[in-house]
């Protein structure tokens, strides 16, 4: 008994053992740049998808005083195709995050620093240890190749 109930506590994410997630904010204008951990109060369930909500909504205002932005508020455009701005589904190790509305891009360096806050948001779950960021298209987020696959292959 004593094997099960450790297991199940090692298994739980950050947000179950104190109540608090991160969400990580680009600082600065470095390729992929700096990222800052703000916490903010994890709800009982849906952990994952509210910190990507997070990440979307953009810091605080005392946050963006100490100069934290995410390259995601103000990004997403048109109507979705699946009733919300994004689909998010972790399995086997991976979270496959699917936006559902147009993400305008806002060149190398903002692209980049996305990607990088997606991906430090998601890998602070035990469960996620890649991350696959796909536009409306089911393409690799900002991947401007004919195949656009490298964020799913390693390839660019």
């Amino acid at each position: 008994m004593m094997e099960l109930l450790m297991a199940t506590v090692l298994s739980l994410s950050p947000a179950q053992l104190t109540g608090e997630v991160k969400v990580y904010f680009a600082k600065g204008d470095g390729i992929p740049g700096k990222v800052v951990a703000v916490t903010r109060k994890a709800p009982d369930h849906g952990v994952a998808e509210f910190v990507i909500e997070q990440l979307i909504a953009g810091p605080t205002k005392a946050e963006r005083g100490r100069g934290l932005h995410s390259e995601l508020t103000g990004r997403l455009r048109g109507p979705s195709d699946c009733g919300a701005d994004f689909k998010l589904k972790i399995k086997d190790g991976k979270a496959t995050l699917r936006f559902c509305r147009t993400v305008w891009g806002s060149g190398v360096g903002g692209d980049a620093r996305a990607l990088h806050t997606i991906a430090a948001t998601l890998k602070q779950f035990k469960s996620v240890k890649k991350v696959i960021t796909l536009d409306k298209d089911g393409r690799c987020l900002f991947d401007q190749s004919d195949a656009g696959t490298s964020c799913i292959t390693g390839h660019e």
